[in-house]
């Protein structure tokens, strides 16, 4: 009997395009497992929730307004709509229901990235894939987690954080050397992200910051700069790390333009091709073998759980490494990366879905307790 998996993709953030772009990969790759029933669960940039079958198409997404067949998703029962998850099922109506085996979550940013999908999934015991609430939460919060990385010993880039409109350009050209990298707390993908190298620069990257954040963070820049990426991901309790990948960037480090937009030479890095990416990294083997041994600690330390990438920023000529940022849900899951490290696409989500469906099993504990403390309260109330 076939499982029905549902993709839940798009929503109301800043990187809805980008969680399009993930869900795509994951869907094309899930159709060609049979043992799968696909069901697309599209949230628009309005907040409207819709499943469309040919949503697995990108090309359907983005003609959604016109789909045959649309049905929206309320959070309370409706006979004449889908509702979410009663007792574990999603009902097209009261006659027709479908249960619901496994969930992937592939969206990204804030009410998404940072565990509240999953609380809902945890509550109402369906299975997902991916971190569980804890590792969302401590990951998307950048300052978390340089804090959780200083705290055991990970080496980071010196950096300042400011509260919106708290920032003192004294304090920060005092005490951090130009060139700066300027990053909204939490965000991804690269976005709204600025390297400056004087006062004026430094002024007008903060203010686009802020616009787009409560907090900000404000980093030295890594000279002699080499990126790069390294996913991971546990089946039956061993932490498995990918090769790891070195993105070529045009500028000084990879735009979101050249992550997800096609460039002057027909390239962007998202397509993964060897004139953007190479694979495994051009370092000495010292560094990959700690690059990976970084990601695995990185992995337990924050109960990530599933298949995060750990990325990573290297002086080439000093030899330093440094730990980056944590994605919980990389873009396209890093399949790309997967199958160069020798494990195909249809073994890695069939192990991540029988993963979630495992630990879902796990989180059941026993909650048999009996007291007399009502009778002691209806006693108290007298």
């Amino acid at each position: 009997m076939k499982q029905n998996i549902w993709v839940f993709f798009g929503s109301k953030t800043a990187e809805h395009d980008v969680s399009i772009t993930s869900a795509y990969v994951v869907m094309k790759w899930l159709k060609r497992m049979p043992e799968y029933e696909l069901y697309p669960i599209y949230v628009t940039n309005k907040w409207k929730w819709v499943y469309d079958k040919d949503f697995n198409d990108i090309k359907k997404l983005k003609d959604y307004d016109h789909a045959k067949h649309q049905l929206s998703i309320n959070m309370c029962e409706n006979d004449s709509k889908m509702h979410l998850l009663q007792n574990k099922k999603w009902l097209f109506s009261s006659k027709n229901e479908i249960v619901l085996d496994a969930c992937f979550h592939v969206f990204h940013w804030l009410a998404w990235e940072d565990g509240s999908i999953q609380g809902l999934c945890e509550l109402l015991e369906v299975p997902y894939v991916w971190p569980g609430i804890l590792g969302w939460a401590t990951t998307l919060d950048k300052i978390i987690t340089k804090d959780i990385l200083k705290a055991n010993n990970l080496p980071i880039v010196p950096y300042l954080h400011f509260e919106k409109w708290t920032w003192d350009i004294k304090k920060i050209e005092s005490e951090l050397k130009y060139p700066m990298f300027v990053k909204p707390y939490n965000l991804w993908s690269s976005i709204w992200i600025s390297k400056v190298k004087n006062t004026k620069e430094l002024k007008d990257a903060i203010e686009v910051a802020e616009h787009f954040s409560n907090d900000i963070i404000i980093e030295e820049w890594v000279n002699n700069l080499i990126e790069l990426n390294c996913a991971v991901y546990e089946n039956n309790s061993h932490i498995i790390t990918s090769l790891v990948e070195q993105p070529i960037a045009n500028a000084d480090f990879l735009s979101f333009e050249e992550k997800y937009i096609i460039s002057d030479n027909g390239w962007w890095t998202m397509t993964w091709n060897k004139k953007k990416v190479n694979i495994p990294a051009l370092i000495p083997d010292e560094i990959t073998k700690k690059v990976q041994d970084m990601a695995k600690s990185i992995f337990k330390i924050f109960r990530l759980g599933w298949a995060p990438r750990i990325d990573f920023l290297y002086d080439e000529k000093e030899n330093n490494l440094y730990v980056n940022e944590i994605n919980p849900i990389p873009g396209a899951m890093q399949i790309h990366l997967w199958e160069k490290s020798w494990l195909s696409q249809t073994k890695f989500l069939k192990n991540l879905i029988e993963s979630a469906i495992a630990q879902n099993e796990r989180r059941k504990v026993n909650i048999d307790f009996k007291s007399n403390i009502l009778d002691h309260t209806i006693s108290f109330m007298k």
